[in-house]
């Protein structure tokens, strides 16, 4: 089976975020994926600048097969919804990872995502609600 090389998109900036990206990361890794994961470009004291930050991500994102972007933030990060574009424009497959459990709730309970982002994933994507639906789904992009 093909290996893919993974952009991953998510916030990176609590300390939840980083320890969700590093535990998924390294599961998705395990199964032989090449993974970029934006918080790991920079040491923690570093100080880059936002066009830094702009070209060295944005080029890795353009290399990548597939962009995998964690949409649990509410409202999308803003970021994520970003690369998300990027990736829209630059025909990468975009994978969204929905985890919160409010994604099934129908109401006023449901967490609302943005329609047009959404649908740039889908375009050419979709929307899984694990880490174990995702692994499954990687290689249909391939």
């Amino acid at each position: 089976m093909k290996k893919a090389r993974i952009y991953w998109a998510n916030a990176l900036f609590s300390d939840a975020d980083r320890k969700f990206n590093e535990v998924s990361v390294e599961r998705v890794r395990a199964e032989g994926h090449t993974i970029f994961l934006p918080q790991e470009a920079f040491k923690d004291d570093a100080d880059p600048t936002n066009e830094e930050i702009f070209r060295i991500d944005t080029q890795d994102l353009q290399s990548s097969d597939i962009v995998v972007a964690c949409l649990d933030q509410f409202p999308i990060d803003s970021g994520v919804a970003c690369e998300i574009g990027v990736a829209y424009a630059s025909s990468i497959p975009v994978i969204g990872l929905y985890t919160d459990i409010r994604s099934n709730r129908k109401g006023p309970g449901r967490m609302y995502k943005n329609q047009y982002v959404l649908g740039a994933i889908e375009v050419n994507g979709e929307i899984v609600e694990s880490i174990e639906e995702l692994i499954k789904a990687i290689p249909k992009y391939l």
